[in-house]
């Protein structure tokens, strides 16, 4: 072959991988783009990377090895905000949330969030009456935490709110 096709094949193949490349990260940037303006929760499909930011936004640091079958879900509609996570967790990572966001854990069993909670598959509102949480509430904003878990299948369910 004479050398201009190898320098013509060649500008070929590097302009295709480029633009490859280029269309790559430009979906990236946009899809940061979008995240930055509208948080996206996922409460269909566990572990996506959303789900997976969502938990770091929420509990201040990157889920561990041991963090599984993250769901999460936003109601941000109107004034008041709804946040609902379940996740698997040893309890290594349930005592760091716990530190991380200063939650106390109740004298009993409490689920009085059931009102506001949706209905999920990977959210049991018939568990959480029976496990005792651990809790917070700020009043100047009206906030509220609650952080069950269910040791049996090493299960958390956490929901924040405000009214």
């Amino acid at each position: 072959m004479k050398p201009q096709y190898y320098i013509l094949t060649l500008v070929f193949l590097t302009t295709a991988f480029s633009c490859d490349r280029i269309k790559r990260k430009t979906e990236e940037i946009v899809d940061n783009a979008k995240d930055n303006i509208i948080s996206h929760y996922d409460s269909k499909i566990p572990d996506t990377k959303w789900n997976k930011k969502r938990f770091d936004e929420f509990f201040h640091f990157a889920p561990t090895s041991d963090v599984k079958n993250i769901y999460c879900f936003a109601d941000e509609i109107a004034f008041d905000h709804t946040y609902m996570f379940s996740f698997n967790c040893n309890m290594t990572t349930l005592y760091k949330i716990i530190s991380e966001l200063e939650l106390v854990q109740a004298d009993s069993p409490d689920n009085s969030s059931e009102g506001i909670q949706q209905d999920f598959d990977w959210w049991d509102k018939e568990k959480l009456k029976n496990l005792t949480p651990y809790c917070k509430k700020e009043d100047e904003h009206r906030t509220y935490w609650y952080l069950w878990y269910d040791m049996t299948d090493k299960k958390a369910y956490y929901i924040e709110f405000d009214m």
